[in-house]
């Protein structure tokens, strides 16, 4: 895709978006990114406390700010949304989310979220991407975006959106997710492994650990098959594609004790 901007033009979906993000006049605190000419944040802005409407550039922020001149209940941010801090009193994150950053924005989202017990998001992605984070074990699309969306929060699509639906037509597919955090203490030693192997996803786990001997400390086949030798058989047959989290941390934890790791 390229960087031309999309529009979301079905407001019956805009509206679909601030239901699935249960927002409350009272509480609802937005961090909205990529807000466009404010089409969107209109609607958010109507049913929240306070937004913070975040676009990257200047034409599109000037329009969202002579559209939404009536509310008092907006706050503008000219910036790049993976560069500036959310604000730590936000409790929603809303956004069509631009496709080119879809990873590295969901993850800075997932860190803020895991430290803040009461938020949640709701996010418009690609629809080949958001099917990646939903997906389960053994699934062609299961991958580490699985493993590390899940291990963080509980993943619920809300709806799948039509191309059509936007303008200019992308040629893509999108969407709508839900995300809520699962407030772990995060062990990035375990992500780590776990991206290790995922390298490595379409082979079984005792070729991706063999594959992976050098990252892992270990020169020679033989040194890794010594180490790993008495491994759970069950496990080190299994595709790396179809092992579940609490498969990923059963590896980890043996690793670990094998002093692998």
């Amino acid at each position: 895709m390229n960087n031309t901007k999309i529009f979301l033009k079905n407001e019956e979906i805009m509206r679909k978006i601030i239901r699935a993000a249960e927002l409350d006049k009272s509480s609802s605190i937005v961090w909205e990114i990529g807000a466009g000419d404010g089409r969107l944040t209109r609607f958010i802005a109507e049913a929240a406390k306070k937004v913070y409407a975040v676009e990257k550039d200047i034409f599109w922020l000037d329009a969202a700010k002579s559209r939404l001149s009536g509310f008092d209940n907006i706050t503008f941010i000219q910036g790049d949304a993976l560069k500036i801090d959310i604000s730590d009193d936000v409790n929603r994150i809303i956004s069509n989310l631009p496709y080119a950053i879809s990873s590295p924005i969901t993850e800075r989202i997932l860190y803020f979220m895991n430290k803040h017990q009461d938020s949640f998001a709701v996010l418009m992605y690609q629809k080949e991407f958001a099917d990646r984070m939903l997906a389960f074990p053994g699934l062609h699309e299961y991958s580490m975006l699985s493993v590390f969306v899940q291990y963080l929060c509980t993943v619920e699509k809300i709806a799948d959106v039509s191309r059509v639906n936007f303008k200019p037509m992308p040629e893509v597919d999108s969407s709508i997710v839900r995300l809520k955090p699962k407030n772990v203490e995060i062990d990035e030693s375990f992500l780590g492994l776990s991206r290790l192997l995922f390298q490595h996803k379409n082979k079984n786990l005792y070729s991706a650990i063999i594959d992976s001997r050098h990252k892992l400390g270990i020169k020679s086949k033989e040194g890794i098959r010594e180490k790993i030798s008495g491994m759970d058989e069950s496990l080190l047959n299994k595709k790396v594609f179809s092992l579940g989290i609490d498969d990923l941390f059963r590896v980890y934890t043996d690793l670990k004790k094998r002093k692998i790791w």
